[in-house]
């Protein structure tokens, strides 16, 4: 309905006031967009750059308008994964956008904070880390101006957690808890303290608190966070399974294995719904009911979760995906409870050539499954001097 109504609306702009209008130009963008979430890159392509022309030969250059243009072309190009190309006219945008900025014009700090996410895909964590802390410093001298003004501050509190995220990936746990602090506060301040963006920076909190074995903060994080949810009808989301996934977690890590399996059964039954049976998030809580199966003992429960993981993951990410290896991994692990030892090697090989091949021989998961499989070969030796 919508791509039908831009449709008709650029026909009526192309005729009056014109096809080289500004009008035309904005008509564009939007019907790029449509067709950009639609998955129609091509005709995506076609729109924007016709937006791009127009807007470049109108009088009294730069003008704002032309760096929105380039910075939607830098998703799009992101998106066809022209990452030359992406990084051209992220850049570009950005010199347009800093010369407009304004509380009314914060162009360019979402410029920022894609072209920081554009490095995260890269595996370019420190360019990714400059381009938010300038895109907070721009927010900081903003707010010096107006104090108050509540989208200068939601855009503070999202750059400061999407920040946190990145710290907390590259080991920078300490400021990477302030920075959820004062997201949680900014958010707080602007939404109050029960909306979506809140439950969003709470579960980022909790994972950091469970990281650092702190497992009451992150119960009390994640419960919140569930709360806020499923005030605002958001039980069937992807996000709310993720959510009972992790507190299922920690009530493991704290010896409640009751409580844990009845979350991540609520967590397996939402994806299922949302996402399908055979998705790699379903792969996931299998993994996770599996694995606390095999801590009850009761591994008769396990075997087949395992199994099912195993298949969806081979089946949508690969052979050789590290998902793979971690699954192949838990199931070694499992066989060796079973004392099917023979089983449990060939797996934990399997498991340690797809790891390597990833991550390399210095990585804590190779380490690990190479400690599990010594560990076996180890155990077998004691019971044949027996």
């Amino acid at each position: 309905m919508l791509l039908s109504l831009y449709e008709e609306l650029l026909g009526i702009v192309e005729k009056k006031p014109g096809p080289e209008s500004p009008e035309t130009a904005s008509v564009l963008n939007g019907l790029a967009g449509i067709y950009r979430y639609m998955g129609n890159y091509d005709e995506a392509l076609k729109l924007f750059s016709r937006a791009l022309k127009i807007r470049e030969n109108l009088p009294d250059q730069p003008r704002p308008e032309t760096g929105n243009t380039l910075g939607e072309l830098g998703i799009l190009y992101t998106l066809m994964d022209r990452r030359k190309e992406a990084l051209s006219f992220y850049t570009r945008a950005l010199e347009i956008q800093k010369k407009f900025l304004s509380p009314k014009n914060l162009g360019a700090v979402r410029t920022l904070n894609r072209t920081a996410f554009f490095y995260k895909g890269l595996e370019k964590p420190e360019k990714a880390e400059e381009c938010f802390r300038l895109a907070l410093k721009l927010l900081e001298q903003l707010q010096d101006q107006e104090s108050d003004n509540r989208v200068v501050m939601g855009y503070r509190a999202g750059t400061l957690n999407n920040l946190g995220v990145l710290l907390s990936e590259m080991g920078k746990l300490d400021e990477a808890e302030d920075r959820y602090g004062q997201a949680l506060e900014l958010q707080e301040k602007v939404y109050g303290p029960e909306h979506p963006q809140v439950a969003q920076t709470l579960n980022n909190l909790a994972l950091l608190y469970f990281q650092t074995t702190r497992y009451e903060k992150a119960m009390i994080l994640y419960t919140r966070s569930l709360e806020i949810m499923e005030k605002f009808g958001k039980i069937e989301h992807t996000g709310f399974a993720t959510t009972l996934n992790n507190l299922a977690g920690v009530y493991v890590q704290k010896s409640r294995y009751e409580k844990a399996l009845e979350l991540y059964t609520r967590a397996l039954e939402i994806r299922e719904r949302v996402l399908g049976p055979d998705d790699p998030d379903v792969a996931k809580t299998l993994n996770n009911m599996g694995e606390l199966y095999r801590i009850l003992g009761q591994h008769k429960k396990a075997l087949p979760l395992y199994t099912r993981a195993l298949k969806i993951y081979e089946t949508t990410l690969g052979p050789i995906h590290p998902d793979v290896g971690t699954t192949l991994n838990n199931l070694a692990g499992l066989h060796e409870s079973m004392g099917e030892y023979e089983t449990a090697i060939n797996l934990y090989e399997k498991a340690l050539d797809i790891i390597e091949k990833e991550y390399g021989p210095d990585h804590p998961y190779f380490k690990i499954t190479r400690n599990n499989l010594i560990g076996l070969y180890e155990k077998m030796e004691r019971s044949w001097r027996k």
